[in-house]
This record gives C-alpha cells, structure tokens and sequence, in this order.
C-alpha cells in the first residue's frame, strides 16, 4: 500500500532505504570528482571505492526491504544490475564517462524512489 501523506512517506521503510542509497551515490559522485587531479587520485581511490560498496549495500538493503513488502519490481533490479556492471566497466573506458554513467545512475535511483514508495 502506498503512503497518503508526507508523513507516512519518510516513515515508509523503503523510502528511508533508498534516500539513504541516493544520498550514499552523491558522496560517492562527490568524491569521485574530488580526485580527479592526478596527484590525490591515489590517496581518495580507497575511499571512492568504500563508498561504492556501501551504496550497493545500501541499494541491497533497499530490494530486501521492498521484497518484503512484496514491492519489488524488475526495473529495481535492472537498476541494481547497473550499478553493478555498467558504472564500474565505465570507469575503465573513460573517467568522464565513468562520471556521467554514474550520474546516470543516481537519476534512475529517483525514479526507482518515485515508483517504488510513490
């Protein structure tokens, strides 16, 4: 069942789960821009790469919250295979690409917040 109001909206466990993955991918974005100078590119590396996991283990949290409440969707998990696949492949391609990908990414995150607990 979906939530009337504002209130029962950011008490809705799904959404709490997925603002949280949103706002983990916009540090991740933050901080991948962070190091693009070359000479703290290996410094931050580590980093990036932590907060990338915990917004795949963010997201996860997120398909088991909405799998039980029998929520879930395949286009969640076609979101979840992207993350997964083509935003760390991209990084070997091209930075910039792997940039815009990753942004790419956090706009499918909102549609999959909007559809999900909206």
């Amino acid at each position: 069942m979906h939530p009337t109001t504002l209130g029962e909206v950011f008490t809705h466990p799904s959404f709490i789960t997925i603002l949280a993955t949103i706002l983990i991918v916009i540090t991740n974005i933050m901080v991948g821009v962070s190091m693009l100078p070359s000479d703290v590119r290996g410094k931050r590396y580590p980093m990036h790469r932590y907060v990338y996991l915990a917004v795949l283990v963010s997201f996860g949290s997120f398909l088991w919250v909405t799998d039980r409440m029998l929520e879930n969707s395949g286009f969640n998990y076609l979101v979840f295979l992207y993350f997964l696949t083509v935003v760390p492949l991209s990084r070997r391609l091209n930075v910039t690409l792997h940039a815009v990908l990753a942004s790419i990414g956090l706009v499918l995150l909102v549609v999959v917040a909007i559809v999900t607990v909206l």
